[in-house]
């Protein structure tokens, strides 16, 4: 579990937060699995051949990378 769940709570809240993080296992997994399901159909979607027609290309993936980076930090949180 990282820091970032408990800063700035006080002690009692940071016990039932971490209480209710362990608890929440099985659903933080699934989320996971889901998150990384939509990281790699974002992923193959931005690879696809037709989003190199596209005139904003490098605009388009900017936006994919971002939305990958955001995907992996809330993983990263959960996990």
């Amino acid at each position: 579990m990282k820091v970032a769940w408990t800063k700035g709570l006080t002690k009692e809240q940071a016990v039932e937060c971490r209480s209710e993080f362990v608890g929440a296992a099985r659903t933080r997994e699934r989320l996971k699995a889901l998150l990384l399901e939509k990281a790699e159909s974002a992923r193959k979607a931005s690879r696809s051949g037709s989003s190199y027609d596209n005139p904003n290309w490098a605009l388009s993936q900017a936006d994919s990378i971002g939305y990958e980076k955001a995907l992996f930090e809330i993983i990263s949180l959960i996990s």
